[in-house]
């Protein structure tokens, strides 16, 4: 009886590993066609990005385009006499400038610091 019990253990051996092998081949060959396919799906999008990227730009460009065109001073002027505003230049003597608030930071920074060392080097 262990004889027989030995040889149907002996014959599903090779058979075994055969659909082991099959399995293995069949999922790698599966993984690799379904990496493709991302890797292709990728590619679309990327491509895609890029063409809206593109159109961005350009419409960047025309609306950069577009703005310094009506800033120029002929169109301020131009527009100025189309709304009848009766708006002039103001005089040199009365135009005030006034300095951002990250430069009045900056300058008070530097003379405390200035102040600082002063007194560091008299000391």
């Amino acid at each position: 009886m262990n004889r027989k019990i030995g040889h149907s253990a002996v014959r599903f051996a090779p058979a075994f590993k055969a659909v082991l092998i099959c399995l293995v081949t069949c999922s790698l060959g599966l993984g690799y066609v379904w990496q493709k396919q991302q890797i292709n799906t990728l590619g679309e999008q990327i491509k895609e990005n890029e063409i809206k990227l593109n159109d961005f730009r350009r419409e960047n460009k025309r609306r950069a385009d577009a703005l310094s065109f009506f800033k120029s001073p002929q169109e301020l002027d131009l527009r100025l006499r189309q709304l009848n505003l009766n708006l002039v230049v103001p005089h040199p003597g009365r135009i005030w400038v006034l300095p951002e608030q990250r430069e009045a930071h900056q300058t008070s920074t530097r003379s405390a610091r200035k102040r600082a060392s002063a007194r560091t080097v008299s000391r």
